[in-house]
């Protein structure tokens, strides 16, 4: 007689053989195989037998039913096949289950839901060391001021630009005033200065003080 082989939670097994029709598997309390995974639900699936063979049918679960780890809506079962009804796992044999589990329970085989992962590629070259950033050359202006110097850390030229400011003007004006007294010497044959002076004290008014006597 055919019959699964369930792995529960809790790590023992359960061997139902299936003497019905169809068997109701689930968490509700009237089902044939009660289920008490929170992963199953309450009316997970149902094990049909027919002429044709058995089949095992998904009845609308939250976390479906897969056959040898592909999840189906209905699939007809071969002897070995891997039932998984949400996180419980099962077995399914044609016949009477081996002995060993109808008389010892065993730990519930792993079925891996995920892809392996890549093997990795091993090659007898050696590795190549990382390459080096090239050394970018440095501008005229961070060759001066050092090779760590930042925008920020340029030395403050704003006092010495405005004192270099005066000293021309300065300069500007005491050549303007030379060349102001050259020119007059040569034209007037005088001192710029003091002839300067006395068109100054000469168009003032002259106030004679008289002092009269008693």
């Amino acid at each position: 007689m055919a019959s699964v082989v369930f792995y529960m939670e809790d790590g023992t097994t359960l061997v139902h053989k299936l003497e019905n029709d169809v068997t109701t598997i689930g968490r509700h309390p009237e089902s044939h195989v009660v289920l008490t995974c929170p992963s199953s639900s309450g009316r997970h699936a149902i094990i049909k037998q027919s002429e044709k063979g058995t089949f095992v049918q998904d009845l609308d679960s939250s976390n479906g039913t897969r056959v040898n780890g592909a999840e189906i809506e209905e699939a007809l079962l071969k002897d070995g096949d891997r039932v998984g009804f949400g996180d419980v796992q099962a077995v399914f044999y044609a016949g009477d289950p081996p002995k060993v589990l109808e008389e010892k329970p065993v730990a519930a085989p792993r079925f891996n839901k995920s892809l392996p992962a890549p093997a990795a590629v091993i090659s007898d070259e050696p590795a190549l060391p990382a390459a080096k950033p090239a050394n970018r050359a440095l501008s005229p202006v961070r060759r001066a001021y050092g090779k760590t110097s930042s925008a920020n850390s340029y030395p403050d030229t704003t006092e010495s630009g405005c004192m270099t400011g005066i000293i021309v003007t300065g300069l500007f004006v005491i050549a303007f005033l030379v060349g102001m007294a050259m020119r007059h010497s040569k034209e007037m044959n005088g001192n710029i200065l003091t002839d300067t002076l006395e068109k100054i004290t000469g168009g003032l008014p002259k106030i004679k003080i008289e002092r009269k006597e008693d």
